[in-house]
C-alpha cells in the first residue's frame, strides 16, 4: 500500500507572532497515516508527530480529514481499538523468564556471601527451596496442563517478601 498524504489549508489568525495583524492568514498543514478510532475521531501524522484529532479540539483539521476520507483517501483502523488475543504459550514463556530473572539476584547474593564467608541473605534451607522452585519453573512446560496458570509452580511465600522488600 502506498503512503498517502493530504495537505490541509485553513485560515488562522496571526495573534501570537504579530498581535496587530487582524486579517486572517492561510496556514498549510500536511497530514498522513490516517487512522480512524471507534469513537469517530482520527489519529494522523502531522510534522512527524502522531496527533489525535477530534471535532471539538481541532475542527478545521477534523474537517480536512473527513474530506480526505470522503474523497476516497486511505485509512486504517486505529490499532489501540483492536483487540488481540494473547497466545497462552507466549504468556507462559514470559512468566517463566520473568520469574527466573527476578530471582537471579537472590541466587547470586547467596552464592557470593557463602563463597566469601559473609552473612547469608537467606538461610540454607531457603536457598534449597529457591533452587528447587526455580527448577520446577524451568520444567513447567513438561507439566500436565501446561500452559494453564493453575499449573504454574507456586513460589514459597518468603520469595515474594524478599523480592518486594529486599528482606
Amino acid at each position: 500500500m502506498t503512503e498517502q498524504s493530504q495537505v490541509m489549508t485553513t485560515p488562522a489568525t496571526d495573534e501570537v507572532v504579530n498581535p496587530v495583524v487582524t486579517e486572517p492568514t492561510v496556514m498549510t498543514v500536511e497530514f498522513r497515516d490516517v487512522s480512524v478510532k471507534d469513537d469517530g475521531s482520527f489519529v494522523v501524522t502531522v510534522a512527524s508527530n502522531r496527533c489525535h484529532v477530534t471535532r471539538d479540539y481541532n475542527p478545521s483539521l477534523y474537517e480536512a480529514v473527513e474530506n480526505f476520507l470522503s474523497n476516497g483517501g486511505n485509512y486504517s483502523k486505529y490499532a489501540e481499538d483492536i483487540v488481540v488475543e494473547s497466545d497462552p504459550l507466549v504468556l507462559a514463556r514470559l512468566w517463566i523468564d520473568t520469574k527466573l530473572k527476578a530471582t537471579e539476584n537472590i541466587v547470586s547474593q547467596y552464592r557470593d556471601a557463602r563463597d566469601l564467608g559473609r552473612a547469608l541473605p537467606i538461610t540454607p534451607e531457603q536457598f534449597t527451596e529457591l533452587l528447587t522452585w526455580r527448577q520446577d519453573v524451568r520444567e513447567w512446560p513438561q507439566a500436565t496442563g501446561y500452559p494453564a496458570e493453575a499449573t504454574q509452580p507456586t513460589a514459597p511465600g518468603w520469595i515474594d517478601a524478599v523480592l518486594q522488600h529486599d528482606e
